[in-house]
């Protein structure tokens, strides 16, 4: 299917003309009939003569619904340009045609309407005016058809050029992400809400589960419809109506957007690549309030010129886009931007990164990154999603033109993405992104986990995660740093805790499992224990050639602290004595490595006198049954200091069962 959109100033006869070729009269708000103006946008439809079905969205031509004449062109595949014979090109004339440059439509037809009005002379001026016009435009070259709606003068012609001009033109991708800006809702009598629009990047189906963003609300596609003919399923540069059940009219508005669930993100900040017209009146500078039009989308902005301080008529330069709410967009969509006061269209640009992390200006990493997105292959493209967030860190090691350690504080989202997200974020087809990351894995610039292999099987491809090699190297070279430092500032301890390693290099919880396995298969890390017990879980992790080792002065404590320990085996010295006796750290890596057993917060036994102490309170009760806490300190010879703590301890152990005041063996 194919979408045409006319263009023009008011009361050139646009509306007229579209009537004329398809027997449909766009105008349907009662007020323009009694007007006898366009003030919203019309639709209507018709066969070209070798039976192409096409779509035509009929705009105000009057500069006061600009608005509404852009949030109509955005889907549009070819133009109809109209200029009536009697007045030539006028100002709305230029700033459609501006409007249609902007936002790249390359194909076109220039109808000069009123042609039964003027004499052949003045219509020859009136050719060469708009030939001139349209030179500089992406229009250029584009048929110049002198027509008349009244008399039929040249519709055949301008018929046949449309034919030819969707003929030349590229199919609508299917990148099977559809979705559709919403242009009009409104509610029908046994049906409820249904809206409508140019569908773009994909078919949708009867019965297809849907959502609306940025609201998010969630629907399910009960009947479609494509020139008031049920559809049972819809393609894209089909103009589209939607019943959406479940959804009250008043909860939807032009500019909304129609997408299958989970396939696209409302962002409030855009990268993009803009420019001035050359015959703006003002210039743009940093941080300039602007009107940013997409699809059918209309939301105040801010504009940060990334790499210069004002953009003048003319010029191009990047920019991030500070959006008043949320907006729905694709990279490579082109956008309108207007000045708010005086309303006046002043340049667009192309969406080149729908979730960007906030730049600062001046950045060259930044500035590489952005150009990448712009001109890249479908492996360019591919590892620019991967590495998105690669783009942030490197910003991060610049401080005053040198090289700085990146801080493992300031890693935000070292993380891989599944096959389909890939796809997403880069704009391409499942296939295309799949056959990219193939390429990219036997040039060794994608690593791919979670898996046994790829081998060329799309499934293992879809199940794992992939990485950016440059975002795995930075996972690899910060554990191997935060471990290194980690041993070098706890060198008795046996490692990290698992969780604070996740935490400090910000890992997603849902993919640190499969970092940490393939990590450990790199031989980047491994298990601090390889036996899991009450007092030593698997949650520690290590470098594989470190292990925990006692300086001679250490040593010296150790022995020290063990011969108090010895002198009264089961009336030891407390943990704030052992920690006079030996440093805190010595302390605690006997602890970790289980030479003391640690039963209270204060309480700690020799691990030999823990083992011969619960055997002696288990022998008792193989022989006695039952035991208080009496006879349990008379065993050992000790004080009740240490012993209802032990017994507490082997209650948690699940050795022994209280039972009023006496214990006895949990299990037989």
């Amino acid at each position: 299917m194919s979408c045409i959109g006319t263009a023009g100033h008011v009361d050139h006869g646009k509306s007229t003309l579209v009537e004329a070729l398809t027997g449909i009269d766009p105008d349907r708000l009662v007020e323009e009939k009694e007007r006898g103006m366009t003030i919203d946008l019309g639709f209507a439809w018709l066969k070209l003569p070798h039976g192409r079905e096409v779509s035509i969205v009929d705009v105000p031509g009057h500069e006061a619904f600009i608005k509404n004449m852009l949030a109509g062109v955005g889907g549009i595949d070819a133009a109809l340009l109209v200029v009536a014979a009697d007045e030539g090109i006028m100002p709305q004339t230029r700033e459609h045609l501006a409007i249609l440059d902007l936002l790249r439509v390359r194909h076109g037809v220039v109808a000069i309407t009123k042609a039964d009005l003027v004499d052949e002379e003045w219509l020859e001026l009136v050719r060469e005016e708009v030939a001139q016009q349209i030179r500089p435009t992406t229009l250029s070259g584009a048929a110049i058809l002198p027509v008349s709606a009244y008399t039929g003068q040249g519709l055949p012609q301008l018929l046949a050029e449309l034919e030819r001009l969707l003929d030349e033109a590229e199919a609508r991708q299917d990148i099977a992400r559809p979705r559709l800006p919403i242009d009009r809702v409104f509610t029908l009598t046994g049906f409820g809400t249904v809206v409508t629009g140019t569908l773009l990047d994909g078919s949708l189906r009867q019965g297809q589960e849907v959502e609306v963003l940025p609201g998010g609300q969630k629907s399910r596609v009960r009947s479609l419809q494509m020139h008031k003919q049920g559809r049972d399923v819809v393609y894209p540069g089909s103009r589209v109506a939607i019943n959406l059940p479940g959804i009250a009219r008043t909860e939807l508005k032009r500019g909304d957007v129609v997408v299958l669930p989970g396939q696209l993100r409302p962002t409030l900040l855009l990268d993009a690549r803009i420019s001035l017209l050359a015959d703006a009146e003002r210039s743009l500078t940093h941080n300039t309030q602007v009107e940013f039009y997409c699809g059918s989308q209309e939301i105040p902005a801010r504009v940060r010129l990334l790499d210069t301080d004002e953009l003048q008529p003319g010029e191009s330069c990047w920019a991030q886009l500070r959006l008043s709410r949320p907006a729905v967009t694709a990279r490579r969509d082109a956008f309108i931007l207007r000045i708010p006061s005086p309303s006046l269209t002043i340049g667009g640009g192309e969406v080149v990164d729908m979730h960007p992390r906030y730049h600062r200006r001046f950045q060259q990493p930044v500035l590489a990154a952005l150009e990448q997105l712009q001109q890249g292959t479908p492996e360019e493209l591919v590892l620019a999603a991967l590495d998105r967030r690669a783009i942030a860190a490197r910003a991060g090691r610049t401080k005053q033109g040198e090289a700085s350690r990146l801080e493992v504080r300031t890693l935000i989202g070292l993380q891989g993405y599944e096959l389909a997200e890939v796809a997403r974020l880069a704009n391409l087809a499942e296939d295309v992104t799949w056959q990219a990351l193939k390429s990219l894995l036997i040039e060794e610039r994608v690593r791919h986990i979670g898996t046994k292999g790829v081998a060329g099987d799309k499934d293992e491809g879809t199940r794992g995660l992939w990485f950016a090699r440059s975002i795995w190297n930075i996972l690899i070279e910060e554990s191997s740093r935060l471990l290194a430092n980690y041993h070098r500032q706890y060198p008795l301890r046996s490692g990290l805790a698992k969780e604070e390693w996740r935490t400090r290099l910000n890992l997603s919880a849902r993919q640190v499992n499969d970092i940490f396995m393939a990590l450990r298969e790199e031989g980047v890390l491994e298990l601090a224990d390889q036996e899991t017990s009450a007092s030593r879980p698997m949650s520690l992790l290590r470098m594989p050639d470190f292990k925990p080792m006692f300086t001679d002065a250490q040593q010296r404590q150790v022995e020290v602290l063990e011969r108090a320990f010895r002198k009264q085996p089961f009336a030891p010295p407390v943990l704030g004595e052992a920690e006079k006796l030996a440093d805190p750290e010595v302390v605690a890596a006997l602890i970790e490595k289980g030479r003391l057993i640690k039963v209270s917060e204060s309480v700690l036994f020799l691990h030999e006198t823990y083992d011969e102490a619960v055997s002696r309170l288990v022998r008792y009760m193989i022989t006695h049954e039952t035991m208080t806490a009496a006879e349990a300190r008379d065993v050992l010879d000790t004080s009740r200091k240490y012993i209802v703590p032990l017994l507490e301890h082997l209650d948690v152990l699940r050795i022994t069962r209280r039972a009023g005041d006496v214990r006895m063996l949990a299990k037989a």
